[in-house]
């Protein structure tokens, strides 16, 4: 593996290290080493969210509820993964993730017919709880 070329990298604890081009002013090319989420790590977190929001037993829950419960894993991810200023890129997935499984779950609870739509009122209800892992 040759690391000092910005076509290969490693994955290590996690994270995807790799030399990404950065361009600066004048035109001038410099390769910086960055980190950022690991496939492998993105579908887990992608997994432990569906996991959390999934189950039939919490549509009892208010979203309210459900949204204070899941920000503790997010803040966690947060912490681990944003190291680098690049990963944001990787995480904004993340966060348009959690919005697509709390629309799934508020349109099961209200009996919704189509389940992927009502996007907007979910946002609205969900706008000032929720923590943004990319932010």
């Amino acid at each position: 593996m040759n690391i000092w070329d910005a076509s290969e990298g490693f994955d290590f604890l996690g994270l995807h290290h790799r030399k990404f081009p950065i361009r600066k002013k004048g035109g001038r090319i410099f390769f910086i080493m960055n980190h950022i989420p690991s496939k492998k790590a993105m579908k887990q977190m992608r997994k432990r969210i569906k996991d959390y929001t999934e189950p039939r037993h919490k549509l009892y829950m208010d979203l309210r509820d459900l949204v204070k419960g899941l920000n503790k894993k997010l803040q966690g991810f947060k912490n681990y993964y944003q190291i680098s200023p690049l990963s944001k890129k990787w995480l904004n997935r993340i966060d348009w993730y959690v919005l697509q499984r709390l629309n799934l779950f508020n349109n099961k609870k209200r009996n919704k017919r189509h389940k992927h739509a009502h996007l907007k009122d979910t946002v609205k209800e969900i706008e000032f709880i929720l923590l943004k892992v990319a932010s």
